[in-house]
């Protein structure tokens, strides 16, 4: 029987319809969501981020324009179409997350800009990198594994933090990768890329990514 109300769903990163499941000899009910099948109460990769995006706590709320001391050096944010790419770099810049934001079109040009960085006596300026999954020829997770195994060339210099912001759903594969290639976390854009709701949205993760000690 599908619930009267609609539950959000981890995997799906949106509100979905659920269905009441009755499980084992105890008949122990569970939610699960009707989309993609996933228990509402499932584990999912870094709780605590993940768990302080979905909440309706107003603790992650600005309680002003900007964050006093940019958290961030340099951000560079990687493969999204020209509309969505530019109010993710205007939020975090308007925010003062970061310094300075460097947006990429694709994971091959986030990998070319990131190894001066690497390279250089004074690396580690870039010190965040934002990756969508969809991505021309190279996607984000292809770019993220690519990342890590140049950085083991450049011992000196710390691994670069990776959130993965985007529409795919988190799964089992996903978490594994996710775990795979840390320091690195997720959050979902969300079912909607109108401004209207997805700068809120953006908003926390910003106030979020703010205070991670990663």
């Amino acid at each position: 029987m599908l619930g009267d109300d609609l539950k959000f769903c981890q995997r799906c990163g949106r509100k979905v319809e659920v269905v009441s499941v009755s499980l084992g000899v105890q008949g122990v009910e569970r939610l699960r969501c009707s989309n993609c099948g996933a228990f509402l109460d499932e584990a999912v990769a870094d709780e605590g981020f993940r768990d302080a995006l979905l909440s309706d706590s107003q603790e992650i709320a600005f309680s002003d324009d900007s964050i006093v001391i940019p958290t961030y050096d340099t951000v560079m944010v990687a493969g999204y179409r020209p509309e969505l790419m530019n109010i993710i770099v205007n939020e975090v810049s308007r925010k003062n997350l970061a310094r300075s934001v460097i947006p990429c079109e694709s994971g091959e040009e986030i990998i070319i800009k990131l190894i001066p960085d690497l390279s250089s006596d004074t690396g580690n300026q870039i010190n965040l990198l934002v990756l969508d999954v969809p991505m021309p020829y190279l996607n984000g997770i292809n770019a993220a594994i690519g990342i890590r195994a140049i950085e083991k060339t450049y011992p000196k210099h710390g691994l670069v933090p990776i959130l993965f912001l985007t529409h795919k759903p988190v799964d089992d594969t996903f978490k594994k990768v996710i775990k795979y290639l840390a320091p690195a976390k997720y959050a979902g854009l969300g079912p909607s890329d109108t401004p209207k709701e997805l700068i809120p949205r953006l908003d926390r993760i910003i106030a979020l990514l703010a205070r991670e000690g990663w």
